[in-house]
């Protein structure tokens, strides 16, 4: 039973979800800036935390475009605990003292975020200018020959799918007029006043 347990116990933990955030903060950090972060964090169980990475200093910082001449330190984050980015903004405001204008909390799978991640250094190159790659099949999925198939298959099929006889009991009639049946004997009465026909 404990060898069921235990295997129960890292199953569970294996598929435990975590949430990932990234946690930038504008200008010059205190002093254990990073600890106080982790800190704040732990209400919501801090898988992973990484080291700031900071940026240079920049005139309009992308993410604060209402500082100007500041530096940004992002923090990357794991959480086991769910919430959204606003909760956690307000939540690190109030804990760390710092002002709304100086803290973002990103979702990497947001939009922004694809912007801003880093692309690779190699030279764009035009799909014109490189050569064309040429099927094996070019002619058989297009032209007569593919016609051809088509035709062939249809014909397969029809040979295969009995046609229903839906002209047994029909004879032409004699005098060239509308088609009559041979073995109702009851169409002889006329729909429109009930009498026989031809009397």
């Amino acid at each position: 039973m404990t060898k069921m347990t235990s295997k129960f116990e890292k199953y569970l933990a294996e598929s435990t979800k975590t949430y990932p955030f990234k946690i930038g903060v504008a200008g010059d950090l205190p002093e254990g800036f990073a600890d106080t972060l982790e800190s704040a964090l732990a209400k919501f169980v801090v898988v992973k935390m990484s080291n700031g990475k900071k940026t240079p200093i920049q005139k309009r910082p992308l993410d604060f475009p209402a500082l100007e001449n500041e530096r940004t330190t992002y923090f990357e984050t794991e959480l086991q605990y769910p919430t959204t980015t606003q909760v956690l903004q307000q939540y690190i405001k109030t804990y760390t003292n710092l002002p709304e204008s100086h803290i973002i909390v990103r979702n990497p799978n947001e939009p922004q975020e694809e912007y801003q991640a880093e692309k690779d250094d190699a030279p764009y190159e035009a799909k014109l200018n490189s050569p064309y790659e040429d099927s094996k099949d070019e002619h058989k999925s297009a032209g007569m020959s593919r016609v051809m198939d088509l035709l062939k298959e249809l014909e397969k099929e029809r040979k295969e799918r009995p046609a229903p006889d839906a002209a047994g009991d029909i004879k032409a009639p004699k005098d060239g007029g509308a088609t009559e049946n041979a073995d109702d004997s009851k169409n002889k009465m006329s729909p429109i006043s009930g009498k026989s026909k031809g009397k």
